[in-house]
């Protein structure tokens, strides 16, 4: 039983931080000159003539009993609800304060794991990773436009995350065949969010890359990934394979962002920050680091390896490394190994040909002429429970994974006084931030991709969807040099729309021990 509460803790806590998350384009000294100051007339005179195929992010609210032709025995079973969890700890609270306080974490583990089944048992998947077919959405897409969405012409392809990216890629080729019928179009485009970013690189892969029939159908007109999850997710990948660590700054840093500014939370946070200043969170959260240490090194149960651990879908949000350390952590015996096969045969076909085939499907999309954008976001910390809580992230998704390689400073730090980009790109061009946190000549497409800072994981529909549009229609590709008010880098400052970062609106960046009440009282000392 060794290592399994480790699994299992691992895969929770995971779940836990994804329901919680439901440049100067140019640096100010740049000398270029020679861009159009305004994209407006262009984009004015485009031509929404292809269908858009968005595809969704990892979302929705899930159900069991969709059999029946009524929904009076619909129960809820996946969504944003702490109730279930809060009720299932409760009744077993006695049991778990006994334990922590007998230091008895063998059944500590064993409580711990009874718990996984009640909660999320009617989730999950069988040993080959398909899902209960009684369960599900029940917003099944019917097709029709989706008006709300801010880009022209588009179809949301919504869809079971819980398979694996290369079912779901066949049914998104149904859809994609069902909108050009729809249209008349013998074209589409695709434009895709977080998840979905995987699974339209799984698509890219089994119907474009290695489709031997692809000339003949030639079907694809653009291609945009926006906050992409195609590389992992560290919030994923880290509590999957055993790689947590929980530090007070880091867990300040966090809530900071989630509850300063909010009427109902604000007060608490400051209550939280004076409790930091004094030492007093150091204390908990190191006994809550150190408990998770002991306990990592104790059994459990095998409720996790038969629960969350075999959705298919969360094999697709990792790094093929942090995958194979998943696979050898989960299924840690020659018996589970065999007997969940059918789960790893599928995880190790998106690692081994689609996401280390990602940079290859990219670059066959701009040989081909086919537009193509990245659009990244930063700004935001990760919940406090990964490998490496300073990584610049979107909250959920670090930034250098969206954006194939872009080199980034810690979440509040720089690169560096006197910092150069690293690479000289044949663009001859400058393509570090304003902000000197991004330096994006390290990315695989320096030229086709876009940064957004203060943009919170989300596809941002009003915010980039002049940019997706003209990148989509245009006859020519759009790089971050074509606009002046469409540069590489851009900014979020009021929550309606993106503006060119500037050193004059990027603000000071300041490590989080100076940015507390404190910590601007010392700095007014000084």
């Amino acid at each position: 039983m060794k290592n399994l509460f480790k699994r299992s803790m691992s895969v929770f806590l995971c779940v836990c931080m994804i329901l919680s998350v439901s440049a100067v384009g140019f640096a100010s000294d740049n000398e270029e000159k020679n861009l159009t100051v305004s994209y407006a007339d262009d984009l004015a005179s485009l031509e929404f003539d292809v269908p858009v195929v968005f595809v969704t992010g990892l979302e929705g609210t899930y159900y069991k009993g969709l059999s029946t032709e009524t929904e009076e025995d619909d129960v809820r079973i996946w969504g944003p609800q702490a109730g279930p969890i809060v009720e299932a700890v409760f009744k077993n609270l006695g049991g778990i304060m006994w334990n922590l306080f007998t230091k008895d974490y063998d059944e500590l583990a064993d409580i711990l794991g009874g718990l996984v089944d009640p909660i999320f048992g009617d989730f999950v998947c069988d040993e080959k990773g398909i899902p209960n077919p009684d369960t599900g959405k029940k917003d099944k897409s019917d097709l029709e436009l989706e008006e709300s969405n801010s880009y022209e012409n588009c179809y949301s392809f919504i869809y079971d995350w819980r398979y694996d990216t290369v079912t779901i890629a066949a049914q998104l080729d149904e859809y994609i065949e069902y909108v050009m019928d729809l249209t008349g179009s013998d074209k589409v485009a695709l434009v895709s969010m977080s998840m979905g970013t995987a699974v339209m690189m799984t698509y890219l892969h089994e119907y474009y890359y290695a489709a031997e029939d692809y000339s003949e159908r030639n079907h694809i007109d653009a291609a945009v990934f926006i906050a992409g999850a195609m590389n992992g997710v560290g919030c994923c990948e880290d509590p999957f394979s055993g790689n947590i660590n929980i530090d007070t700054v880091s867990l300040m840093r966090f809530l900071s962002e989630i509850m300063k500014g909010n009427s109902g939370t604000e007060a608490i946070y400051y209550m939280l920050e004076g409790l930091y200043e004094i030492g007093a969170l150091d204390f908990l959260v190191e006994f809550a680091d150190d408990l998770t240490k002991e306990l990592l090194a104790h059994g459990f149960n095998e409720a996790m390896t038969d629960s969350l651990a075999t959705i298919p879908g969360f094999y697709a949000l990792m790094s093929t490394e942090r995958y194979e350390e998943t696979v050898d952590f989960i299924f840690d015996t020659p018996e589970k190994k065999a007997k969940y096969s059918e789960i790893i045969k599928k995880g190790d076909y998106y690692h081994y040909n689609v996401q280390d085939n990602g940079e290859k499907i990219v670059q066959s999309l701009i040989d081909d002429g086919i537009n193509t954008a990245i659009i990244a976001e930063y700004g935001y910390s990760f919940m406090p429970l990964t490998s490496d809580n300073d990584r610049m992230t979107d909250g959920t998704i670090a930034t250098d994974r969206e954006s194939f390689g872009a080199t980034c400073s810690e979440i509040d730090g720089t690169l560096g006084e006197g910092y150069k980009q690293a690479k000289e790109c044949v663009c001859g061009k400058n393509h570090v931030s304003a902000d000197n946190q991004i330096d994006a000549s390290t990315c695989k497409f320096a030229d086709i991709t876009w940064f957004g800072k203060y943009l919170k994981h989300t596809c941002a529909d009003n915010f980039v969807a002049d940019l997706v549009n003209l990148v989509i229609y245009s006859d020519r590709q759009i790089t971050v040099w074509d606009y002046e008010d469409l540069p590489q880098f851009m900014i979020n400052l009021d929550g309606e729309k993106l503006v060119p970062l500037t050193k004059e609106n990027a603000g000071e960046i300041l490590p989080y021990e100076e940015t507390t009440v404190m910590g601007k009282f010392k700095a007014l000392l000084k």
